[in-house]
């Protein structure tokens, strides 16, 4: 499961990546 979740991670782009950490920041 830590495999496929890492690799969901790597297929989503960067910037949308850094932008849901910046709302859960929030």
């Amino acid at each position: 499961e830590l495999r496929i979740h890492d690799n969901r991670i790597r297929k989503v782009p960067k910037g949308v990546f850094n932008g849901l950490r910046n709302m859960n920041c929030i």
